[in-house]
């Protein structure tokens, strides 16, 4: 594409070719995204509105793109990868979960939302608030989604799990009586519910959780780390925050914070010489690891560089089971433990190590929920302290 080609002369650091040299060329984007989802991305009489679409307009302004110089293709969940691959897209932002089938294509950036599987029924409907409560009862998802097996499965084992050739197929059967709930994610829910004001209701008990992340093609990491650095930035300034509340906040959806721990760019990370490293660098790390695996938070947070803590502080309580009050009781004996798999030094007073934390005892039902994680983590010495001043996450996905 024309587009592409000038993407990444730019990118290269070369001078377009133009009319006149002294013209500063704007680099012009493809963004795939969906065209049918309510409150996330819908186009609206040939224009895209959405969360969604929100955030493919900050991170291509970040990148220094102009809103008028945005392509939009849709996107469909069956196209995706292809369209990348295919370099018929830059970026993919459309509720694109991170699993392990999508690693092994593309790449992702972000995250920049986590959602979870929830359930949507009517108002008036007051017995149904988890997956459990639907033995006997009818549950509908979308042709080609195995959400309503999974509740089958793992929840309730007399579920009627039906399907339809859409999610609006399911909703006129939620309105009309024929089924008694809808399952998808709940941001997915969300939009749908503020379609039928005062007629639905999203239960608020998510049961897996979706990180979407925004997808690149394989390679191409300094796009990607350009992302994921304009999804921290509208994080940060306030941005992400107003466009919930104008695109998905009217339907009473209350999602999760913003995610506060990012994806590492797709970098191969070398430990280091055990024989050449600080004593002191290794000896933080072994503490820092000991205090989380003992869960001494305080002494944690010590190690913890100020700008880096509450960022930090949050992913903890998100993904500690104990501290998660979506679950049920089951999760109350579950466990984890960080293991240090790698630590390297940069410089006298930079290093990164590399950590893997394993969740045991976790219910079977909530493994998707609670999958392990590995950290890479950006240690600073400052006055003469190692303190850890970033943290990055990938979800072990299997």
């Amino acid at each position: 594409m024309k587009r592409s080609i000038l993407a990444v002369t730019l990118a290269a650091g070369l001078v377009p070719i133009s009319c006149s040299q002294s013209e500063v060329a704007t680099p012009e984007y493809v963004v795939g995204i969906q065209f049918d989802q309510p409150g996330l991305s819908v186009m609206d009489n040939g224009t895209p509105r959405g969360f969604e679409v929100e955030i493919a307009h900050y991170i291509a302004g970040h990148l220094g793109t102009e809103p008028g110089e945005i392509t939009w293709v849709e996107a469909p969940p069956g196209q995706r990868e292809e369209l990348l691959r295919g370099g018929d897209v830059d970026f993919v932002v459309g509720s694109y979960a991170i699993t392990a089938e999508r690693l092994r294509q593309i790449a992702f950036a972000g995250p920049y939302f986590v959602a979870g599987q929830d359930l949507l029924v009517r108002n008036e409907e007051t017995a149904i608030n988890r997956p459990e409560d639907l033995n006997g009862r009818t549950v509908c998802t979308a042709a080609g989604s195995t959400a309503a097996d999974k509740i089958r499965k793992d929840f309730a084992a007399t579920a009627n799990p039906t399907t339809r050739e859409d999610y609006s197929a399911c909703l006129d059967d939620l309105l009309a009586g024929k089924v008694d709930a809808v399952t998808a994610d709940d941001v997915i829910l969300a939009g749908y519910a503020a379609q039928s004001p005062g007629r639905l209701r999203v239960v608020g008990h998510p049961f897996t959780r979706e990180r979407y992340g925004v997808g690149v093609r394989r390679g191409d990491t300094e796009l990607q780390s350009e992302i994921t650095a304009a999804i921290q930035a509208m994080i940060a300034d306030g941005t992400w925050k107003r466009a919930v509340q104008t695109h998905l906040a009217p339907a009473g959806y209350q999602p999760l914070p913003a995610p506060p721990v990012f994806r590492a760019t797709d970098e191969q990370i070398q430990p280091g010489d055990p024989a050449t490293l600080d004593p002191t660098l290794v000896q933080t790390v072994n503490q820092l690891t000991e205090a989380a695996n003992t869960q001494q938070w305080e002494t944690f947070d010590s190690m913890i560089c100020p700008e880096a803590s509450p960022a930090v502080s949050s992913f903890v309580m998100q993904y500690t089971p104990q501290y998660d009050d979506h679950l049920g009781p089951e999760v109350t004996d579950s466990d984890f433990q960080h293991t240090t798999t790698a630590i390297t030094q940069h410089s006298p007073d930079s290093a990164t190590f590399l950590a893997r934390e394993t969740f045991t005892n976790i219910p079977a039902k909530y493994r998707q929920y609670f999958k392990d994680i590995d950290y890479a983590a950006t240690m600073t010495r400052r006055d003469g302290q190692w303190q850890m001043c970033g943290l990055a996450a990938d979800f072990v996905e299997s």
